[in-house]
C-alpha cells in the first residue's frame, strides 16, 4: 500500500504542471478512510490538455528521475518511486471513448490527501464513469461499492446521480440499465 503521504507528496509536484482533479478509485479509499492506496492514481488536468501538451508531463518526469509511458488511451503515465514501491499516475482528457463531463470536473470536491488539499470527483460522479466504461474489472468495482453502500461504509445522493446521468447524453439509458442490471436503485 502507497501511503497518502507518498501520494500527496507526488501529486503537489504534477500539480506545478497543472491543476487537475483525481478522477479514479481514490475517492473510495479517501471515503473508506484508508491510509493509501493499492492502486494507480487517475487524474485530469484542468488547465492543460493531456493530449496536445503531455510533453511537459514527460519533462517534468525526465527531472524528476521517474519513468515515463502511456495509458491505453495514449496519454501520459507517470510511475514514481516512492517509499512504499512504485506510485503510478495516470493522466486523462477525453479522448476515444474516454469522456469525462466538464460539469463532473467542477462539481468535484477538495480533498487532504496527506498534507496537501485537491480536487476529487464526488462518489456519484466516479460511479458514472465506471458505469459509462463497463469494462469487466468495472462491474466487480461497482458491485464493491455496492456492497460498502449497503454496509453504511458510503454513501451516495440518489438524485444527484440520477441528475448527473444525462451528463452522458446518448449513453444515458445504456448507463441507467446498467445501474439497475449491478442492482443500484434510482428513484
Amino acid at each position: 500500500m502507497i501511503s497518502f503521504n507518498s501520494v500527496g507528496e507526488v501529486l503537489e509536484e504534477l500539480r506545478k504542471i497543472s491543476d487537475f482533479v483525481i478522477i479514479g478509485d481514490t475517492i473510495v479509499d479517501l471515503l473508506l478512510k484508508r491510509k493509501g492506496t493499492e492502486s494507480d492514481v487517475d487524474i485530469f488536468p484542468t488547465e492543460i490538455s493531456a493530449i496536445a501538451e503531455g510533453e511537459k508531463y514527460r519533462e517534468l518526469a525526465e527531472e524528476k528521475n521517474w519513468d515515463f509511458g502511456s495509458t491505453p488511451i495514449d496519454t501520459p503515465r507517470i510511475i514514481v518511486p516512492v517509499e512504499e514501491g512504485q506510485l503510478q499516475i495516470d493522466i486523462y482528457d477525453n479522448i476515444q471513448d474516454f469522456f469525462v463531463p466538464q460539469e463532473i470536473l467542477n462539481s468535484a470536491e477538495e480533498m487532504k490527501i496527506g498534507k496537501f488539499t485537491f480536487k476529487v470527483i464526488r462518489l456519484e460522479d466516479y460511479i458514472l464513469l465506471k458505469v459509462n466504461a463497463y469494462r469487466e474489472e468495472d462491474e466487480d468495482e461497482l458491485k464493491g461499492i455496492l456492497y460498502y453502500i449497503a454496509e453504511g461504509k458510503l454513501k451516495i445522493n440518489k438524485d444527484y446521480l440520477e441528475k448527473h446521468i444525462e451528463l452522458f447524453e446518448e449513453n444515458a439509458n445504456s448507463i441507467k440499465e446498467r445501474l439497475k442490471d449491478i442492482g443500484f436503485r434510482l428513484s
